[in-house]
């Protein structure tokens, strides 16, 4: 039951490519909606790269006179790795007419081990099975698994002037993991948080080609990921589509001609968002600088709005911490330790408190975990006993306060309004499950949860649905965070990174949405974490000292304030 009280007056850091790194949209979640727990799936991981257009990787060989069919079929899928010339090597494997329409970025199968090649019920036919570790869609988003997912591809030829070619065959192209990596680099559209204050990450794969821009824009025009999808904007009304085949660049600008739907009639204010979600995708290219866009060729001017501001990338926190010394919130920064004035005082001891990235609004708990205190510079108080143990409470930049039960219930309640009971916010997908961390993103549109202990303990990113003045309805179908510790709090330290501790060991490590993850030095008997703008803020609680990570190692800190955390 839900009630209210009254208020009174060790180890070197280095970086690792992982395979499994995040886990894509679930699919196929029973009909209650709990988390599966077996066919596990996640992005794919790389180390970052910085050029869009790099020296050819591989110069693959055409088909020999005399190849037989099994011949030609592995000779064609070598020749994936030759994107130049929009794989002309490649199609040089296909008939006439199959070369025209095949399409090599429809799909990509990252494969593991080798391609197996058996007839197919006659000599013009042959069966190809790939054992898929990663598959990338046409939108680019890459989807990895525990085992590999046995693809199956039935390929038909026939002889042209003399020669076996390949006459059917699924768009696509098969790729060994080093490979993929040499052709294939990460890639962030930009979407944005509702109230167009925020931009939002959403990682997609390519290969890094010159053409790049054109799949870039493409699939930005088709929304985001599913597990962004009601969780995120974009001001580029639906039914809009590139007016031309091509993006090209032109003294670093890039050239957006677009089309259709609602688009012409689009106001001043929706151009200039516009324009800045085509200018933060495409910056992700080192070759363009700006887009310039056009609709039904007539060229638009943005800069019309005096008071227009861009939606912020990766918005910073600064270095202020609450946090609690001798039964008392505080502000701490280093070297400086203050009071937190006008709130209204606590029933209880606070702990693992928590501040907005206003600091407006403040929320704790009790000694218990079952208490959830709200005070804000306004006067607002709230006083909410939850049922179960509760997660450290995250206050989004709306002001929301989010906490979860160990059940796996999420709670809200927006911090400084008088007089409210909290809204449970709808997770399907959690429910039965042990929460054990919850924290909301500083654009508010992602949460990252932990769920479980020990070897069975998940990390998940999951979108945020909200109603229009802003308040939580639900979480979406997640996605899954590989880790090579067992997580058991996670905090954002920017828009697409994560600090993750292991508090029953010592291990702790930054995850990437990219999909790379930095392991950091071990500290032993971790009770808490924090983490603020980058690697560099980064503080760890202990039963008796805490910490800063500083450069390869830990620091110890002279404090007497504990519970340290930083906004959001």
């Amino acid at each position: 039951m839900i009630t209210a009280r009254p208020i009174p007056t060790g180890r070197r850091p280095r970086v690792r490519r992982i395979l499994l790194a995040l886990l894509a949209l679930i699919l196929g979640l029973t009909a209650c909606g709990r988390i599966p727990t077996d066919g596990q799936v996640y992005h794919y991981a790389e180390g970052e790269t910085s050029s869009a257009t790099p020296t050819p990787a591989y110069s693959p060989a055409g088909p020999r006179e005399g190849d037989d069919p099994e011949q030609i079929l592995r000779g064609f899928f070598e020749a994936g790795t030759g994107v130049e010339d929009d794989y002309a090597v490649a199609r040089s494997f296909l008939t006439r007419d199959l070369a025209a329409s095949w399409s090599p970025e429809d799909e990509t199968w990252v494969y593991r081990d080798g391609i197996t090649v058996e007839g197919d019920g006659g000599q013009d036919r042959l069966r190809a099975e790939i054992p898929v570790a990663t598959h990338v869609d046409d939108r680019g988003i890459a989807t990895s698994y525990d085992e590999p997912d046995t693809r199956t591809l039935h390929v038909g030829f026939t002889r042209v002037d003399g020669q076996w070619r390949i006459s059917s065959i699924p768009n696509g192209t098969a790729l060994t993991r080093t490979q993929f990596e040499r052709l294939f680099r990460s890639f962030s559209l930009y979407f944005y948080d509702p109230t167009y204050t925020y931009a939002v990450p959403d990682i997609r794969w390519f290969v890094s080609r010159p053409t790049v821009a054109t799949s870039l824009v493409r699939v930005l025009l088709q929304g985001p990921a599913p597990y962004l999808t009601g969780a995120v904007v974009s001001p580029i009304p639906a039914g809009t589509s590139l007016q031309r085949a091509s993006v090209p660049v032109d003294g670093g600008v890039a050239q957006v001609g677009l089309t259709g739907g609602e688009i012409s009639k689009a106001g001043q204010l929706t151009l200039e968002r516009m324009h800045s979600q085509l200018r933060q995708t495409l910056s992700g290219i080192t070759a363009i600088s700006d887009a310039a866009i056009s609709i039904d060729d007539k060229k638009i001017d943005v800069g019309q709005v005096s008071d227009y501001r861009e939606p912020q990338k990766d918005p910073q926190v600064g270095e202020q911490q609450v946090g609690v010394r001798e039964d008392e919130l505080v502000s701490y920064a280093p070297d400086q330790v203050r009071a937190i004035s006008d709130l209204q005082a606590p029933l209880s001891a606070p702990r693992q408190p928590g501040t907005d990235p206003s600091r407006s609004v403040y929320a704790y708990l009790d000694e218990d975990r079952g208490h959830l205190g709200v005070r804000a510079k306004n006067g607002t108080a709230l006083d909410l006993d939850l049922p179960g143990r509760l997660t450290r409470p995250s206050i989004d930049f709306r002001r929301w306060v989010w906490t979860a039960s160990a059940d796996g219930t999420v709670h809200a309640v927006l911090g400084d309004r008088d007089g409210q009971q909290p809204r449970t916010v709808t997770a399907d997908w959690l429910r039965g499950q042990s929460v054990s961390s919850l924290r909301i993103s500083r654009d508010g549109t992602r949460a990252l949860v932990v769920t479980g202990e020990g070897s069975a303990a998940r990390l998940w990113v999951a979108g945020v649905v909200r109603e229009e003045n802003g308040a939580p309805t639900r979480l979406l179908d997640p996605l899954r965070v590989s880790t090579t510790v067992h997580p058991a709090q996670a905090r954002w330290i920017s828009d697409s990174a994560a600090v993750i501790a292991d508090t029953a060991g010592d291990g702790v490590e930054v995850m990437h949405l990219t999909g790379r993850s930095d392991q950091l030095d071990g500290l032993s008997g971790i009770e808490a974490i924090s983490g603020g703008d980058g690697v560099q803020s980064v503080y760890a609680q202990t039963s008796s000292d805490v910490y800063r990570l500083s450069g390869a190692s830990w620091s110890r800190v002279e404090t007497a304030v504990r519970d340290l955390a930083y906004p959001g």
